[in-house]
């Protein structure tokens, strides 16, 4: 289990994460309405790191552009390589 803290960026023309030190910043398409942000979100976390979905969760801020997510079965460390 990997509690990260996430910045997400809306209604972005791209796609893209980045690691500034432990903070992922996440740029997604999606508007932040009905949940659509955080849906893609996680799809888009869970395509990157190779998970299913069911093993990423919002903890905290499900209203706002920071968010605390769960992701299990993956370390931070592991993520940072991935995207490197």
């Amino acid at each position: 289990m990997s509690f990260l803290s996430v910045k997400v960026i809306p209604k972005s023309g791209r796609s893209e994460l980045k690691f500034e030190g432990n903070l992922l910043k996440v740029w997604i398409k999606s508007a932040p309405e009905d949940g659509k942000a955080n849906d893609e979100l996680i799809r888009t976390l869970a395509k990157i790191f190779d998970l299913p979905r069911a093993r990423i969760k919002i903890v905290k801020g499900k209203s706002t552009k920071n968010k605390l997510v769960d992701i299990e079965g993956i370390s931070i460390e592991e993520m940072k390589k991935t995207l490197a």
